[in-house]
């Protein structure tokens, strides 16, 4: 027989949306508990790249431009931050400004590029402009002479995601979170507005559960009697040591990226696998990797490689995050489904949700994230 407790508010998950989530409602007086099956920062909030730009990087932009108003929330919510969590605990989230530079090596990606531009200059508190190869082996000659060109940007910035993780953690601990280890089994959900948690160990009683399980949100599906269309999205990482000078600019091409971290590596990803709940990195993860990085610098043919490292993303059926109430299950809400893009649109998820909680109401529109467009 389970123990019986009861709070305001069960959180599943403990990723970037999950702790995010328990920050922002324990910071407004709310009783919290947040169940974690595996340890903090062992899955893919843990492993990112935490790269933070809302005009998106790497040659993705196009992929942030559904998420645009939540990707400006989240970099606002990073520079607080990055403020408020080492007054509060001494963790920094060695969250910096640093510029990035995404490569163009043919005529079309050039095009592309250029025609982004043009939205991205829109957007306030970024500096964006398109330099011609020889301006860009000006100012990074370390960079491939193949290139066309690139688009640079100044305002963007990353942080180390497994601090920003440990200090979400004990600044939620600070403000009486529980954080506990478990097996979620079940959830039971009631219209009278209390809903049941049941793991292997106790029973929890609450008024809200959010669910933020990052690619494992898809078990929600038999609990909550619809269709939650979350798969993992395999990406591996590696940190190299050279002994180049730093690159301290994120230098970016279809999708693969590299930049000098705070803790002097070379950090350079990424694959996209389907690859199933399978989280060890690969021979092949880690050539594929090389060879982008190969292309994009070239004299990085030396660099020793330090740590590779393989997570699993959450990402839905069409690609955009799935965030807000469930409908016709009373009190239970979901964050979830962003890809590549978790460091960045996390803060802001658990804010948003937050929010709904103590509110009622979104501080922005996030009907078009709304899990019904995937009810038949």
């Amino acid at each position: 027989m389970g123990t019986k407790n009861s709070v305001d508010v069960v959180i599943i998950g403990a990723g970037i949306v999950g702790l995010s989530s328990a920050y922002f409602l324990a910071k407004n007086g709310l009783d919290v508990s947040v169940i974690e099956k595996d340890s903090i920062g062992s899955h893919a909030s843990g492993f990112a790249y935490g790269s933070l730009s809302p005009l998106g990087e790497a040659g993705l932009s196009k992929e942030i431009i559904p998420e645009l108003s939540i990707g400006r929330l989240g970099m606002d919510l990073h520079k607080q931050l990055a403020i408020d969590l080492p007054a509060l605990t001494g963790i920094s989230t060695e969250y910096r400004i640093r510029p990035s530079m995404d490569l163009s090596f043919t005529e079309q990606e050039a095009e592309e590029a250029q025609l982004n531009i043009l939205w991205q200059k829109k957007e306030e508190g970024y500096k964006v402009q398109w330099l011609e190869r020889d301006e860009v082996l000006d100012l990074m000659p370390i960079v491939s002479k193949r290139i066309r060109g690139a688009v640079y940007t100044e305002g963007v910035a990353d942080v180390e995601p497994y601090k920003l993780l440990l200090g979400l953690t004990q600044a939620c601990e600070d403000m009486n979170v529980t954080i506990k280890h478990g097996c979620v089994t079940d959830v039971d959900t009631n219209p009278s507005g209390v809903s049941k948690i049941s793991t292997l160990t106790e029973d929890i009683f609450c008024k809200y559960i959010i669910l933020a399980m990052g690619p494992w949100t898809t078990k929600s599906s038999s609990w909550l009697g619809m269709n939650v269309p979350i798969r993992p999205l395999k990406g591996q990482i590696l940190r190299l040591k050279s002994g180049l000078d730093p690159i301290n600019c994120s230098i970016g091409w279809n999708g693969n990226y590299a930049c000098n971290k705070p803790d002097g590596l070379i950090w350079a990803g990424t694959t996209e696998e389907e690859d199933g709940f399978d989280e060890n990195p690969t021979q092949t993860g880690r050539d594929t990797i090389l060879k982008s990085l190969i292309k994009m610098l070239p004299s990085l043919d030396e660099a020793r490689l330090v740590q590779q490292t393989a997570c699993l993303r959450p990402i839905s059926q069409d690609g955009r995050i799935i965030l807000g109430e469930v409908p016709s299950n009373k009190g239970v809400l979901i964050g979830t489904g962003t890809g590549r893009k978790g460091i960045l649109l996390g803060p802001a998820m658990g804010y948003i949700l937050s929010s709904l909680i103590r509110t009622g109401t979104p501080p922005i529109d996030i009907e078009d994230f709304s899990i019904e467009r995937f009810q038949i």
